[in-house]
């Protein structure tokens, strides 16, 4: 909010110092920066664009925007547009996204990845972390894990870390930059407390990948079989790091980089690594803790079923029949395209 804010402001005084007197020159970037937030930044935005507007027509230092009743009209209609069109996208993005039928305890929601679909089971557990988030062109980002730490596991700690994470949920995002993303919103939030979790990304032609923070390995699933994946583990986010420590080879995420020596990977060291498999899931810590080796055989319980929506909420169920855990993501891509 306060990066579009400023991107305004200086867009005015630019505008102004330049004397550029055309009503596109003081809404074209306002707009482009409230349409891409969301519709309260957006609103803000438009407000404090149509502020500065002012400013510039009844100050008279300020040589800026045409005082005639057209140019000010249309100002005003276009600022006024920008949260409505904000609402849209963010309206759009969102109808991807919808909830599952299930039982009260559990949350099940269902989104495109990539040629295939993905669900997404949460259910109100102690450190709770979940959250899908839909990329232009089909792809996926989604977000699986739990917190501890006193300042971290609370509503407000939680739906931080959530909102973190949809916020950087981008087409250009990778698992390892949101994975740094998380590890500094994590020490800034409860430098004492800690996210264990799974970050996976599906491209719009259902290949999959992902980066493990402190979690516990993926499930794939080939044929009616379920196998770990074998995803390089790394620490949890917001754990500290011994000092001097280095950046293990191989930790970076595009070949032909090199960690600069004493410094950690943006990410706290987690490594994306491509995930096959005609069906990918992924539990919280929380559960392989209560389940210890069974998470394994429960994967191949549900390796038969057709709806990932139903594979995701048996993945919940508790111990001997108690309270669920989760959150539980599971992700079928469909026949990922081979270059």
């Amino acid at each position: 909010m306060r990066a579009a804010l400023a991107g305004t402001t200086g867009n005015a005084v630019l505008m102004g110092v330049a004397e550029v007197g055309t009503p596109i020159g003081w809404v074209l970037l306002p707009g482009l920066l409230g349409v891409s937030a969301r519709p309260r930044v957006a609103a803000l935005v438009s407000a404090w664009a149509g502020v500065l507007v002012v400013a510039s027509v009844l100050v008279p230092v300020i040589p800026g925007h045409r005082s005639d009743p057209q140019a000010l009209l249309a100002s005003t209609l276009s600022l006024t547009a920008v949260p409505l069109l904000a609402w849209a996208r963010r309206r759009t993005r969102t109808a991807s996204v919808t909830r599952a039928a299930g039982p009260t305890d559990v949350a099940v929601f269902t989104v495109p990845a990539g040629p295939g679909s993905a669900a997404l089971a949460v259910c109100g557990s102690p450190g709770e972390i979940g959250a899908a988030v839909p990329l232009r062109g089909g792809g996926l980002l989604a977000l699986v894990g739990t917190v501890t730490g006193a300042a971290l596991d609370t509503p407000a700690g939680r739906r931080a870390i959530e909102q973190t994470f949809r916020r950087h949920a981008r087409p250009a995002a990778s698992p390892q930059r949101l994975a740094g993303v998380l590890d500094q919103a994590v020490r800034d939030l409860a430098p004492a407390g800690h996210l264990r979790a799974t970050i996976v990304r599906v491209d719009r032609s259902g290949a999959v990948e992902a980066a493990r923070c402190g979690s516990p390995d993926l499930i794939t699933v080939a044929a009616d079989r379920a196998a770990l994946a074998g995803v390089p583990a790394g620490p949890a986010l917001g754990s500290t790091r011994p000092a001097g420590s280095t950046a293990r080879a191989g930790s970076t995420a595009r070949a032909g980089s090199t960690a600069r020596a004493g410094s950690a990977s943006p990410g706290g060291g987690a490594t994306p690594s491509p995930v096959t498999g005609r069906r990918v899931a992924v539990v919280a810590a929380a559960f392989a803790d209560a389940h210890g080796e069974r998470w394994v055989r429960v994967l191949d319980q549900v390796a038969a079923d057709d709806d990932p929506a139903g594979a995701a909420r048996r993945l919940t169920r508790g111990p001997r029949g108690g309270r669920r855990t989760g959150p539980a993501l599971v992700v079928d891509p469909g026949p990922p395209s081979r270059a």
